[in-house]
């Protein structure tokens, strides 16, 4: 653990247990699955809620800003449109790792409806990665053109390469709202299809 993150804890038997308890995962958390924390499963709702959690962190985000702003353009008025325009700029950024965040998810939530809704029992088990997933679903029935599964593979080509590969500090992969809503739209139009053709 970096020591800059418990640089106000000043008494060291403290600090000490602050490194050695957090170096180990704690036992709520260990082994923990879909059993664990899953109600109802994955329903439409968990699409859209997606997208609307990261629009109200950057919507809070924006007033927390605008509020700065004023603060400083009373206090400091002949130096703040320089501070703004460094600032605003670096905010933008960081919204673009709301995004990522957004197409994680959204990926995950619709691996979760193939494997556990859709293609449960033998032929859900064991099986990685969503090529082999969408493999699987056309075998048990449930259509997929090859526009579709091709546009699938290409989002979670991006998915993959910004969770296994990280982008840095300040250079995000410039993924806009209109991505990830274009995104919603498409897996979510595919879930109520295949949900029809489960139900059929």
């Amino acid at each position: 653990m970096e020591r800059w993150l418990y640089e106000k804890v000043s008494h060291p038997k403290i600090y000490g247990y602050l490194l050695s308890w957090n170096s180990l995962m704690r036992e709520g958390l260990k082994n923990l699955t879909e059993n664990g924390y899953w109600v109802y499963g994955i329903s439409e709702g968990d699409f859209d809620y997606t997208v609307q959690l990261v629009r109200e962190m950057i919507h809070a985000r924006s007033e927390e800003y605008e509020t700065i702003q004023q603060e400083i353009r009373t206090e400091s008025p002949d130096v703040a449109d320089d501070i703004f325009d460094d600032v605003g700029y670096y905010r933008g950024i960081e919204n673009q790792y709301l995004w990522e965040f957004a197409l994680w998810r959204l990926q995950g939530l619709l691996e979760a409806v193939i494997t556990y809704q859709l293609i449960k029992g033998e032929k859900a088990t064991g099986i990685f990665g969503l090529k082999q997933k969408l493999i699987n679903l056309e075998r048990c029935g449930y259509s997929i053109s090859d526009e579709e599964c091709d546009e699938l593979l290409a989002w979670a080509k991006l998915r993959n390469a910004i969770s296994h590969a990280p982008t840095e500090q300040y250079r995000p992969v410039f993924i806009t709202e209109e991505d990830i809503v274009e995104y919603c739209v498409f897996v979510k139009n595919l879930y109520f299809r295949w949900m029809k053709e489960k139900n059929g």
